[in-house]
């Protein structure tokens, strides 16, 4: 372990060709690493001042190996802020099963979480209550876990969040839903707050980014109809609940065309 952490810790990050791809401290997760290990990586990540990103209360068996495996700490964010990997840096994925104490601590560190219903309804894993984690003021954007579900994309993360608050609906979990307004926030600018570059990308204020999709719903293959007395946000809906990338025209990253593919890239 310490040969590896020299070993990292003398390389130059300066070299990456994108600047905003960074390095990060990623620990599987809690139970995939002893004590030391975890407070080893969260020295680290202070001394470099670099992003942490791991898993956190994703299902109930999870959280019992964490109570089995470190009975010392009060709960599982416990163990991640006493190590030193719960900070205004960290992005921590599910969060599904965190209690209100445990939601507090991610607002006093400025700590984020990462929404991935897909993969939380995929594996039967729970569902986050994110209109709680809101209300603790705790940043949140919408991520996919990669393997744990079925689908990359982040249309279907919309999508699945909306079912993911209505199922907290239907079942008297919450008095309300999300919007679909609100989803799409968590989409884009929550995203860019979780990743600290909401000052840089997330929405179109002036100044930003250009990070864009420019969407044709009238495509020939289609996979929803337009009628003559839909609204501007009828026809957003019917993309984010029905379209894709039969209806991206052009993908633009940082002004630059990147779909279809400009040579200026």
């Amino acid at each position: 372990m310490h040969r590896f952490l020299f070993a990292i810790s003398s390389m130059q990050f300066e070299y990456f060709q994108y600047q905003k791809v960074q390095p990060i401290v990623t620990p599987r997760f809690g139970p995939s690493c002893t004590e030391k290990l975890l407070s080893r990586l969260g020295d680290f990540a202070k001394a470099r001042d670099i992003y942490v990103q791991s898993h956190i209360s994703e299902n109930d068996g999870e959280i019992k190996l964490v109570e089995q495996m470190f009975p010392d700490y009060k709960n599982y964010t416990d163990l991640y802020d006493k190590t030193k990997l719960l900070t205004s840096k960290t992005v921590m994925a599910h969060g599904c099963h965190l209690s209100d104490e445990e939601l507090k601590l991610f607002s006093l560190r400025g700590a984020a979480i990462a929404h991935c219903p897909n993969s939380n309804f995929s594996l039967c894993s729970g569902i986050l209550n994110v209109q709680n984690v809101l209300k603790h003021n705790v940043k949140l954007g919408l991520g996919t876990d990669v393997a744990g579900g079925y689908s990359s994309s982040m249309l279907d993360a919309i999508r699945r969040t909306m079912s993911a608050s209505n199922t907290l609906l239907l079942n008297k979990v919450n008095n309300t839903g999300l919007t679909l307004k609100e989803a799409f926030r968590l989409a884009t600018l929550g995203g860019s707050q979780v990743l600290g570059l909401d000052d840089v990308i997330g929405n179109f204020e002036v100044g930003k980014e250009f990070d864009a999709l420019l969407i044709n719903p009238k495509a020939s293959d289609s996979p929803f109809d337009l009628f003559a007395g839909d609204t501007f946000e009828d026809i957003i809906q019917k993309f984010l609940y029905l379209g894709d990338d039969r209806n991206i025209n052009e993908v633009y990253v940082a002004g630059k065309q990147v779909v279809p593919f400009s040579s200026s890239v």
